[in-house]
């Protein structure tokens, strides 16, 4: 049995992940926003040891807030790979935060895309 996955798959799956994106977002603007705050503030700031913990709690928080019930949107993707059982490097937080935001940003500009906006005088 062949499981590999071909490209018009994978797209298919980024595709429906983007839309359960787009519905949360859209649910709950000010928890996207302060997800996004969060996110940027471990990626640029140094997180104590001591803050570690409540840090992560506080970031799979606001990411199981965004998509409760596993919808396939990249929250419910980052909820499964921030969780400290999958992080056995503290320092890898930071990294799995850089990817959030790049994964944001790559919706943030299909959501653009997606707009057709006319300015009509």
């Amino acid at each position: 049995m062949d499981n590999q996955l071909t490209k018009a798959d994978l797209e298919a799956r980024w595709k429906t992940a983007l839309m359960a994106t787009r519905a949360a977002t859209t649910h709950h603007p000010r928890t996207y926003r302060t997800l996004k705050d969060l996110a940027s503030r471990i990626v640029s700031d140094p997180v104590d040891i001591d803050d570690y913990f409540p840090t992560v709690e506080n970031l799979l928080d606001l990411l199981s807030r965004l998509d409760p019930c596993g919808r396939g949107s990249i929250f419910q993707i980052f909820n499964d790979r921030i969780k400290p059982t999958a992080i056995w490097q503290i320092r890898m937080l930071r990294l799995e935060c850089r990817d959030l935001l790049s994964h944001l940003d790559a919706f943030e500009a299909w959501r653009c895309d997606q707009r057709h906006l006319r300015c009509i005088k």
